[in-house]
């Protein structure tokens, strides 16, 4: 690994003790905006204060946790980078609709479930790659923005509150100042004010939210009343699961462990200039980590957490990459876990400022999404799925009287614009799959001009099946050295029958001849593409489903035929 010059204090080095304190505290404030997930849940939950509270504390102490099982590194937990959670969007919407159904018990107990199904997910990333191609994931996230946008749009547009008049015209006035803001600094703002864009947009609404009398009595008192420090409670927790919930929470562990997939691959890129391909092993403690800390969490009693890009965005825009300041932000988040009146702050946000939050990362997510699709050449086949699962998605929020008569069944798996559209997409995508290997084959002898007409081959046809070309470098290179080992052992007796073949999954070079079988190592690792928060999750999530990773090659004999199989697996 070869760190850029750019990095201050890369993945593997020790700030001074001052300095580590301070990077900490500075991620500190980026990952404390997303407690506002907490708030929203509890509050929905209707909690007494007091359990409220807790509850934000314990997900500062989830949060510490998890931050530094994400960091270790050289075992099976942790990708050994800096790339702390929060607590993520792709939770809200199942986690409202728990609370709904049966209360915060049954949040922590599904919250547990869905990061179990990712922790499996890490042990199977690799194998699951037809069924989550690029263009599945990025619809993924796209329709986790689009949800979580229309949660936000619904509290800036007072839908489903008693707000009338002068009053409802005020609170929209409020969330859209809180979204202008973040837009503006988002688009315009330098620096860290760009990267905290979403937090000083936060304060600026508060401010002015508390000017206009926006900020409930009973959250001015709870901020009043609530202890400088003491000790999160954990006498209040209990947990539940409902098979209604199942569905909605698996999609969004599978959601989490997609996005946390992205801000690793992008940490890889950020400290390594001679970057290749993912490190695949990173990638899965990273995943393992992410599913390991969250079900801590829900075991503690908080709403569930994913990897955020928006560190990783402060820690490359400050060139501090280093994993030790994992250590300083769960020092700083165990502080401030003692401090219910920091607590009492977030869970007074109204709902005003919240929504404008909500919409703003809402978008950010959204077009993460299209860009994790926009990655890859869109043929009829991926045009069709996100065309169409989009739009099945958004009936359930268009014709919402259909989905209440379905079957008990039905609606359990049908619950949301998220839980449609992913497995819309999915199943589509393996539909689609049918007849999708194309293949073309050529006879060729050992000379010069017969490597140059495979070399053409591999080229042309692959252009026209959109291989990316880095493979077909790798492709034309490997193909090369085979025949000319052929060629220099007279291996073959007669000419050789090339077979090429491309099914979006894996680009195969088959060569088969009669003669003395040529022994090859099998499993030889090489190379790997480049792609494309908000950006650092999409581009590092498309880099990851391009890899190029080791190509597998074997060598048989069958009917008296030797094959050698060039497989590059996408």
């Amino acid at each position: 690994m070869t760190h850029p010059d750019n990095l201050t204090y890369a993945v593997d080095d020790i700030p001074p003790l001052p300095k580590l304190v301070f990077l900490g505290l500075q991620q500190v404030m980026v990952l404390s905006i997303y407690l506002v997930i907490v708030a929203i849940v509890v509050r929905a939950a209707g909690a007494p204060a007091v359990v409220a509270q807790s509850a934000v504390n314990l997900g500062m102490l989830a949060l510490a946790i998890a931050t530094v099982l994400q960091a270790l590194w050289k075992g099976p937990v942790g990708s050994g980078y800096l790339a702390p959670p929060v607590f993520s969007a792709v939770y809200l919407h199942p986690s409202l609709a728990a609370v709904a159904l049966g209360g915060l018990p049954l949040v922590f107990g599904m919250t547990i479930c869905a990061d179990l199904f990712e922790m499996l997910l890490s042990r199977l990333l690799h194998h699951l790659r037809a069924i989550f191609p690029t263009v599945v994931c990025g619809f993924i996230v796209m329709a986790v923005g689009i949800e979580l946008g229309l949660i936000g749009a619904e509290q800036w547009l007072v839908v489903s509150t008693g707000l009338v008049g002068e009053a409802r015209s005020l609170h929209i006035a409020v969330a859209t100042l809180t979204l202008a803001a973040m837009v503006g600094l988002a688009v315009w703002g330098r620096g860290l004010v760009r990267l905290l864009s979403t937090l000083l947009g936060l304060i600026l609404g508060c401010v002015v939210a508390l000017a206009l009398g926006f900020i409930a009595p009973q959250g001015l008192q709870s901020i009043r009343e609530a202890p400088l420090f003491g000790f999160p409670q954990l006498s209040q927790l209990s947990y539940a699961v409902h098979p209604a919930m199942i569905v909605p929470f698996l999609i969004a562990g599978l959601a989490a462990g997609l996005r946390t997939i992205g801000v690793i691959t992008t940490c890889q890129r950020i400290n390594d200039v001679t970057w290749k391909r993912p490190d695949r092993q990173s990638i899965a403690g990273g995943v393992l980590a992410d599913g390991l800390g969250c079900s801590i969490g829900g075991a503690l009693g908080v709403v569930g957490m994913a990897t955020g890009p928006s560190a990783v965005g402060v820690s490359q825009a400050t060139g501090a990459t280093s994993r030790y300041i994992a250590f300083a932000i769960a020092g700083w988040l165990g502080l401030f876990a003692c401090m219910p009146k920091l607590a009492a702050c977030f869970l007074a946000l109204p709902e005003s400022v919240v929504g404008g939050a909500l919409v703003f990362t809402g978008s950010m997510m959204l077009v993460s999404g299209i860009q994790i699709i926009a990655s890859h050449q869109l043929d009829i086949r991926k045009t069709m799925v996100v065309g169409i699962s989009l739009l099945l998605g958004l009936t359930h929020e268009t014709f919402p009287g259909f989905y209440q008569t379905l079957p008990s069944g039905l609606r359990l798996i049908a619950d949301s614009i998220l839980s449609i559209a992913t497995i819309s997409a999915v199943l589509l995508n393996l539909l689609f799959r049918i007849g999708l290997r194309q293949t073309s084959t050529a006879t060729i002898d050992t000379d010069q001009g017969s490597r140059e007409h495979l070399e053409s081959m591999i080229r042309q046809e692959g252009n026209t099946w959109g291989v990316a070309s880095d493979i077909l470098d790798e492709a034309e290179a490997t193909a090369r050295q085979v025949l000319n080992l052929i060629e220099e052992g007279h291996l073959a007796d007669g000419p050789l029958l090339a077979r090429i073949s491309f099914d979006e999954v894996s680009f195969v070079v088959d060569i088969r001849y009669s003669g003395e079988l040529l022994r090859l190592p099998a499993n030889r690792p090489h190379s790997d593409e480049d792609l494309l928060e908000e950006q650092p999750m999409a581009r590092g999530l498309s880099g990851f489903l391009a890899e190029v990773h080791p190509d597998q090659m074997r060598s048989w004999v069958d009917n008296e035929r030797c094959h050698i199989q060039l497989v590059f697996e996408l």
